[in-house]
């Protein structure tokens, strides 16, 4: 299960289009001052395309502890949860369990899941199509590429910290993933 950390740990997090969050703030009820992902204590998790944020922030200014539910879509707008908070926790803990934690925490250690797809270096001989479907983080997507003699299709764009890959998989330069034709 996920465990409960600074928000600003979970963070950046990227969607398959290629925005990304990489800082969260909220006002505080009280003061109306911004409080930002270094004073929220929670879980955030990337799945099905959009950020389920749960956390309990703390005021720098004035003290105030309160409470943050919210998802944020891959368009980067930020929508409030009508569940209960008890109900919204309950769910986004049990829907993380299986996720790694976040990067930078000295108090644990994870082993990585192993992918089942292949993993290619930065200098692994690829040949690209000159076909490109469009940019990811600025660089360009080739529809096909072929590695070691076989060919593979632009599938999707990795997509934060859940990269599963399928024995049919290939990811390419740790961004873009390609299916076996």
């Amino acid at each position: 299960m996920a465990r409960q950390d600074k928000i600003s740990r979970f963070l950046p997090l990227t969607f398959a289009n290629g925005n990304s969050v990489r800082r969260f703030g909220k006002h505080c009820p009280q003061c109306r001052a911004m409080v930002g992902a270094e004073q929220m204590e929670g879980i955030a998790s990337l799945m099905q395309g959009k950020i389920f944020l749960s956390a309990d922030a703390h005021c720098p200014k004035c003290g105030e502890v309160f409470p943050v539910a919210c998802v944020i879509t891959d368009d980067k707008r930020v929508h409030r949860v009508v569940l209960p908070l008890w109900i919204f926790r309950l769910w986004l803990r049990t829907a993380t369990r299986h996720d790694p934690q976040p990067a930078n925490n000295d108090n644990w250690e994870v082993e990585p899941e192993p992918a089942r797809g292949l993993m290619l270096s930065d200098d692994a001989e690829v040949v690209r199509s000159e076909e490109i479907l469009g940019r990811f983080q600025g660089e360009p997507i080739s529809a096909w590429i072929e590695y070691q003699g076989q060919r593979f299709v632009f599938d999707r764009a990795a997509s934060g910290n859940n990269l599963r890959l399928t024995p049919s998989e290939l990811l390419l330069e740790g961004r873009l993933i390609y299916r076996q034709q």
